[in-house]
């Protein structure tokens, strides 16, 4: 194997951890981000909270917490709208 070739191989095992590494990050960003409130929630799915209040009474997933206000998961919500598209 020539030099050349040695530093081509280096260069692709680095761009693969590198990206292995970027989409770990977006992952976590993801999840950190994944649970919202209300109107932030309708936001994020262009909607309004009327909308969004339909969906949680067709079975949209909901989050209350003990005080009452209701949280929600964006990843669960776009599984379950996923589920129910005709």
């Amino acid at each position: 194997m020539t030099m050349e070739e040695v530093l081509v191989e280096w260069r692709k095992e680095e761009a693969e951890k590198t990206f292995e590494m970027i989409k770990e990050v977006v992952e976590v960003l993801v999840e950190r981000n994944d649970i919202v409130k209300q109107k932030d929630c309708a936001l994020f799915f262009d909607i309004s909270v009327n909308t969004l209040k339909d969906w949680i009474r067709q079975g949209a997933p909901e989050i209350r917490l003990e005080s009452g206000m209701p949280m929600y998961s964006k990843k669960s919500i776009k599984e379950w709208l996923l589920q129910h598209q005709k």
